[in-house]
């Protein structure tokens, strides 16, 4: 790979992208509530605008033909808007009277995996859906907190749930379901955050922090904000089996360069991963993307201007991320080779969203574990 000279500089309005993923993971299905809760630590912005800011980290994914990214639809609802990567061709999913949140297509792009709640209900559901046809699948409903699923191309559906500590709170841990099957516990850390999850290659990566199972970069008393931090981890996966290999008791962050590090993706073949990044100076903090290698060998920086940004993807040789402006998204698409940077735009007020094509799901209501 060669170095890409953009550098991206985004603001994160209200706070670091970790307060916007520890917010994501603890508001998930109640987002109403949750809004007008987080208005007061966002002065002078409204509440569709702090929707907008805090769902940039609910999900950006992309495959060969399209992107989908989830997009708030007001009244505390949220939607997932497909684009056609060729045509532009823009198609909704917003079923009446549920939110939906964590979308990701699988690598070939044939299916998309997402999570939805119905509003006023306290049961989310993790569905699987096949692209051409949009027949879905329930695979697993639960009470508890759900987010970033992960298609393994095999079956397998990885996924971040919270389960109960011995001390009576909840966190997050890594689980696994098949259609029909109850899920599998893959990890036991209890994480305060663990969000986004990504396979690529034999690896799992994740941005994780809060246990202490999970060693952070170690920093003086008094100076964590000065010192070079990072929870980025990354283990041995096995997808045939859907299993962590070797996995350690207690892990370290898998690299830390200069500032603080989160949100990574994995690359398909699981060499490259993309992250965010902050030197933490000024007010709001401003995050760049980085494109590294397993060892922290920083290889490429792509730049993006506007309020917010999302996680990255990465489709072949190009890194798509969805970046967040005061009256619409914009889409860019950076092959990390050539240079070449292309772009897409959607205007993100709720008419416009809700005037798009929409998708009508067929939902296989046989029963799903639980």
């Amino acid at each position: 790979m060669r170095r890409v000279n953009y550098l991206i500089i985004v603001a994160f309005v209200g706070g670091p992208v970790v307060a916007g993923a520890w917010w994501f993971s603890s508001c998930q299905g109640r987002m109403q509530a949750c809004y007008s809760s987080f208005r007061g630590a966002i002065s002078g912005v409204d509440r569709l605008a702090q929707a907008r800011q805090l769902s940039i980290h609910g999900g950006f994914t992309a495959s060969p033909r399209m992107v989908a990214f989830q997009v708030p639809l007001g009244d505390g609802v949220d939607g997932i808007v497909l684009l056609d990567r060729v045509s532009e061709a823009q198609r909704l999913i917003a079923t009446n009277n549920y939110t939906h949140w964590s979308p990701r297509l699988s690598m070939d792009g044939e299916r998309l995996v997402f999570v939805r709640q119905m509003v006023r209900s306290e049961e989310r559901e993790l569905l699987s859906c096949e692209v051409i046809t949009w027949h879905c699948s329930v695979l697993f409903r639960t009470k508890a907190a759900l987010s970033s699923p992960v298609d393994v191309q095999n079956g397998d559906v990885i996924f971040s749930t919270t389960v109960q500590k011995a001390n009576g709170s909840r966190g997050f841990d890594v689980f696994v379901v098949r259609k029909g099957q109850m899920p599998v516990r893959l990890t036991n850390y209890e994480a305060f955050t663990l969000s986004p999850i990504s396979v690529g290659g034999n690896k799992i990566a994740f941005g994780a922090g809060g246990s202490r199972s999970l060693d952070s970069s170690p920093c003086a008393d008094g100076k964590i904000l000065e010192c070079d931090m990072s929870v980025i981890y990354v283990l041995e996966f096995d997808p045939s089996t859907a299993k962590i290999l070797n996995k350690p008791t207690t892990v370290a962050p898998r690299f830390t360069v200069a500032g603080y590090s989160t949100s990574p993706i994995l690359s398909g073949d699981g060499k490259w991963v993309a992250f965010l990044n902050t030197n933490r100076k000024g007010n709001p903090w401003r995050y760049h993307m980085v494109v590294a290698d397993l060892h922290g060998v920083v290889h490429d920086e792509v730049s993006v201007e506007g309020l917010g940004f999302s996680s990255g993807a990465f489709v072949d040789n190009s890194l798509l991320v969805n970046e967040l402006f005061e009256d619409h998204y914009r889409i860019l698409s950076v092959d990390l080779f050539s240079r070449r940077v292309t772009s897409m735009r959607l205007n993100h007020s709720p008419d416009y969203l809700k005037a798009i094509e929409p998708i009508v799901l067929a939902i296989d209501e046989s029963p799903a574990m639980r």
